[in-house]
């Protein structure tokens, strides 16, 4: 090898160390980065024609793919999972716990309660007042849930609708981070930072629906739906939705859609999915299922000789119940309407029967038909119809929903304890390790001073040569 060759050497050596140092000055400083990879850069020997020493490519990020996509699947399986153990939990706090004291089972023990008192004092005024305040604490009771559940699955509709929002930023970051790196190829510069911020607008999408993704040659990253369809590439598509507001059992609720096409049905995973089948699904059930209930109540609480007239709050003749305001046809959220028929309101006594011809059985019949078995239909979470009585039905409601609480709060500990899993396996490979980097600062620092001192030889020798005369 000729001087101008270990002169050459020598100079590579010198801009490798100088680059990798300011890598590892760079991994040090955002090693609590999130979402940051660490760097290196590529080292090869040099030996071509008049060329010596060593070939620096530019700045790569050290990431292992699968684990990569792996960790971001489970980011979408665990946000499903927490936005439906934080929603079930708003809904067992609306239902409440058994023998709390607050359930609808609590609501209704105490009106059959004050039936049977009565019963046994049917022409106590004081009896008579507490049974109808009994009904009408029940009417309540069904009224709040359904108002509840309404409001939740509001919440659930104005939380995809900002998601949505969330998803199309991101998806433009994504495009436009494509058609940088697309270009940092082609004029060979590094991408390590924009494919970090490519992945970290990648990740907040996975979390809210679930995604496929794959490189093109060029280095474009196409992300599509669990479907198919192309959500980013060169350009973004655009979700659209749009948030009810003011929301009841009989709204139309927003499709979500990619265009012209419906994705609703479709998207069934991360933090969107969860939310439509909260909206559409697992809350509209319980709205079946209350209406059921208060269906069968209305029926029950009648009496020949009650004395109630038709007040024409509900689409049901409503003579002779204790109740009012109910559709038994075409109702699908009795729950919200159901209330206790304005004449026993104004006048309890009529439990009594008119006054000129006293009945002291109506109370006790009111009592017995509500506490007997009755036919209740399939209905929301209940796949086959039963015979049970009001009591058990509201019971097996309860029960449902804590059964359904408990199972989403485990799932989601679960789905966490994966999630934190998987990201510290793929952090193993991308992330800094700066006991590692203080190692290599020093190998480099090394580098330099023996490349340094091999430039100051081969000076020293071309000074000799130049002094000879």
């Amino acid at each position: 090898m000729d001087i101008s060759l270990s002169l050459q050497s020598a100079l590579t050596g010198l801009k490798a160390a100088q680059a990798n140092l300011a890598v590892i000055s760079t991994n040090i400083s955002n090693a609590p980065t999130p979402g940051y990879s660490r760097e290196t850069v590529p080292l090869t020997t040099q030996v071509v024609g008049s060329d010596a020493g060593v070939l620096i490519g530019v700045a790569q990020r050290q990431v292992d793919v699968n684990l990569a996509t792996s960790a971001r699947q489970q980011d979408t399986v665990a946000s499903a999972a927490n936005v439906t153990n934080t929603y079930l939990q708003q809904i067992q706090s609306l239902f409440g716990q058994v023998n709390d004291g607050h359930s609808l089972g609590d609501a209704f023990n105490n009106f059959s309660s004050a039936l049977q008192t009565l019963s046994t004092s049917p022409e106590d005024p004081v009896a008579q007042q507490a049974a109808v305040s009994a009904g009408q604490s029940i009417a309540e009771k069904l009224n709040g849930l359904s108002s509840g559940i309404q409001q939740i699955r509001a919440g659930a509709d104005s939380q995809i609708a900002t998601d949505v929002q969330t998803v199309n930023a991101q998806l433009q970051n994504i495009a436009q981070y494509n058609s940088a790196i697309t270009h940092a190829i082609a004029t060979g510069q590094s991408t390590a930072t924009l494919e970090d911020q490519r992945d970290n607008a990648l990740g907040q999408v996975a979390k809210l629906m679930g995604v496929q993704d794959f490189l093109r040659p060029d280095g474009t990253m196409v992300v599509l739906s669990t479907t198919g369809q192309v959500l980013a590439d060169s350009t973004a598509a655009t979700l659209s939705y749009t948030a009810a507001g003011t929301v009841s059992a009989g709204t139309p609720l927003s499709p979500l859609k990619i265009g012209s096409i419906d994705i609703t049905q479709d998207t069934t995973t991360g933090e969107i999915g969860a939310l439509l089948s909260l909206r559409d699904t697992q809350l509209p059930n319980l709205t079946a299922e209350l209406n059921q209930f208060t269906k069968n109540l209305f029926s029950a609480a009648q009496s020949a000789n009650l004395g109630t007239a038709n007040s024409g709050l509900g689409a049901t003749n409503d003579a002779n119940h204790f109740f009012a305001g109910v559709d038994l046809a075409n109702g699908i959220d009795n729950a919200g309407k159901i209330q206790v028929h304005p004449d026993l309101v104004g006048n309890p006594s009529l439990l009594d029967g008119p006054a000129a011809n006293p009945d002291p059985s109506i109370s006790q019949t009111l009592s017995t038909a509500i506490n007997a078995p009755i036919a209740f239909a399939a209905a929301g979470g209940f796949g086959t119809g039963s015979t049970v009585t009001l009591s058990n039905y509201a019971g097996q409601i309860l029960g449902q929903t804590a059964s359904a609480t408990a199972a989403a709060s485990d799932n989601a500990k679960f789905q966490d304890n994966l999630q934190t899993s998987f990201a510290a396996r793929a952090s193993s490979v991308s992330g800094v390790n700066v006991d590692q980097e203080l190692a290599d600062l020093t190998t480099f620092q090394n580098m330099y001073a023996a490349s340094a001192h091999v430039l100051s030889a081969v000076d020293n020798m071309l000074t000799t040569l130049m002094s000879i005369q």
